[in-house]
């Protein structure tokens, strides 16, 4: 019995080093020149003598040519005139180390050599890059380069704040140059922020003057994008009118603006910016809404809220629309994940996508065009998960976790980052949060930023 106990003993043994001392072995290999069965050549004609297994490792590109019926299999030596010497290099360098320089120089290069040889790894980390240093000097630019190379996340984040901050964009240099399609695309787009249609008529006057000859005749279908009430007829004819004289922006805007003035309230998209009261609690929960007009120093009341039995809930404004997230149940103080919207301009409620998580004394706030519900409480305890609502693609998506789950914090967004101040945690809030914590959307980081001189909860901040 102990012979045959002896013989079923068995110690499975992993070297932990093992990987690291396989890549270092193989990068050995590769500088002294070891082993090598397959050339690279780039577009100045330096060759780089590599190994089949690792490329096909780090590339799907390369491990269909060695492994399917391309004329390419039996090569020794594999032309890639597209790449240069240091981009090539780059991609073979981390093939052998699985490290590589992304800057801003190369981050476009590498990207297209990533995308072009089917590196995922380094294409993916080129798109975050990419991301980080996004602003409204290049969205326009790098909106193009992802729709062309297929990366979801920049396309996302390019078209955000493009449509976010176009009061900026428009006056860029690069906006120039746009294509009228895709003007075309920016200008009808119902979440395309500008506080009036004056912004996106001077975008269009200001990119019609640039190149007048060309593009005179696209006013009508891109002042048509905007949907204000313009009286196409005078403006034809003013502008074939003017055409045998030198059209320049000032002359444009004057006509556009004259043909505006020929229709009573032209400028209607937006409507006069008012203050709204939603909900509270008096006794019971309330679901009114009231709105108080600053022009005319006059409340009135909107449609209440659907929803009459919750409290606790979000509440946070994107454009016309303001949601109203989460909450509980005030006979059960069961968590909620919905979530009401309500358009300040046909002032109706309609319900929304449900959020991920349940949640209730949580912080709403927006930024760059999208909704996030951060932290707050569920099932008497506090929660760390955050979440985020994209309108373009109407879906709630995770973000990372908060340092430190909190309820009845108060949230603001500021230069790209959400900034949670204070609030509660412990079982039914029974601890004070003294920390500030701030969420970078470009990284989805949080960190610490400061310690508060007065921790507190159910406060106010601007």
């Amino acid at each position: 019995m102990a012979a045959v106990a002896q013989e079923e003993y068995a110690y499975l043994y992993k070297d932990s080093g093992h990987p690291a001392g396989f890549l270092e072995a193989f990068r050995a290999f590769y500088l002294d020149g070891l082993f090598t069965d397959i050339t690279l050549q780039c577009a100045s004609g330096v060759i780089f003598h590599c190994h089949r297994a690792a490329l096909a490792a780090c590339s799907s590109y390369f491990k269909a040519m060695f492994t399917a019926d391309m004329k390419e299999k039996s090569k020794n030596q594999i032309s890639l005139p597209g790449l240069s010497h240091a981009v090539l290099e780059a991609l073979v360098n981390y093939a052998y180390t699985s490290q590589i320089q992304i800057t801003k120089r190369n981050v476009q290069s590498l990207l297209q050599a990533a995308d072009l040889l089917q590196f995922v790894s380094v294409k993916k980390a080129c798109e975050q890059f990419l991301v980080r240093h996004l602003d409204t000097d290049n969205c326009i630019g790098m909106h193009s380069f992802a729709e062309y190379h297929d990366c979801s996340e920049l396309e996302k984040e390019s078209r955000r704040i493009l449509l976010w901050q176009f009061e900026e964009v428009w006056k860029q240099e690069e906006f120039l140059d746009i294509g009228k399609e895709k003007l075309s695309y920016i200008l009808s787009r119902e979440n395309l922020n500008v506080r009036k249609e004056e912004a996106a008529i001077e975008a269009v006057v200001n990119w019609v003057a640039h190149n007048v000859e060309e593009r005179i005749e696209d006013v009508y279908e891109l002042l048509n994008c905007i949907k204000v009430d313009l009286d196409n007829m005078y403006l034809k004819s003013a502008l074939s009118l003017q055409k045998k004289c030198r059209l320049n922006g000032r002359k444009i805007r004057s006509l556009i603006y004259k043909a505006l003035d020929l229709k009573p309230k032209s400028l209607s998209r937006r409507p006069t910016a008012a203050m709204y009261v939603i909900g509270g609690y008096y006794w019971h929960p309330l679901s009114e809404v009231h709105v108080w007009d600053p022009l005319t120093n006059a409340w009135v009341q909107g449609t209440e809220m659907p929803d009459h039995t919750r409290e606790s809930y979000g509440v946070t404004s994107l454009g016309p629309d303001i949601y109203v997230t989460g909450g509980y149940r005030t006979e059960s103080i069961e968590a909620l994940d919905t979530v009401w919207i309500y358009n300040s301009e046909r002032d109706e409620w309609t319900e929304g996508c449900p959020m991920l998580d349940a949640r209730y004394y949580h912080c709403a706030v927006s930024l760059s065009g999208c909704v996030y519900a951060l932290g707050g409480y569920r099932k008497g305890a506090p929660v760390q998960e955050a979440e985020f609502y994209d309108p373009l693609i109407q879906k709630w998506l995770p973000i990372a976790n908060m340092i430190k789950g909190v309820g009845n914090a108060t949230a603001c967004a500021l230069h790209e980052a959400i900034y949670v101040t204070g609030g509660h945690y412990g079982y039914r809030g029974s601890c004070t949060y003294d920390k500030i914590q701030r969420y970078h959307s470009g990284s989805n980081e949080w960190s610490i930023v400061t310690t508060s001189p007065h921790p507190d909860h159910d406060h106010g901040l601007l």
